[in-house]
């Protein structure tokens, strides 16, 4: 990397991951990201269609377990309130 890229990567850290992203898109291989409607099932919901989900971080269910949902959300409180309250987080 040259010292003009690694500058405005201490100025702004996310500007490479932007460049890049740019870059990609330009060439047209940028990746499409999938929208998950619902709950992260076995079967669910990607963009609109019922898929069968093999790529799973939820491999234990727990993200769909009663228990473990009740506690995250006395914990995090809704995702309007985490993600507000991740968007106020300072920069780094």
């Amino acid at each position: 990397m040259s010292d003009t890229a690694t500058q405005v990567i201490k100025q702004n850290p996310l500007q490479y991951v932007s460049d890049q992203l740019a870059e990609l898109r330009a060439k047209g291989t940028a990746p499409k990201l999938r929208v998950l409607e619902g709950e992260q099932k076995p079967v669910c919901v990607i963009d609109g269609r019922e898929v069968i989900n093999l790529a799973s971080n939820n491999y234990l269910g727990l993200t769909t377990h009663k228990r473990c949902a009740k506690r995250r959300s006395r914990r995090c409180g809704s995702m309007e309130r985490a993600r507000a309250r991740f968007e106020r987080l300072p920069a780094r």
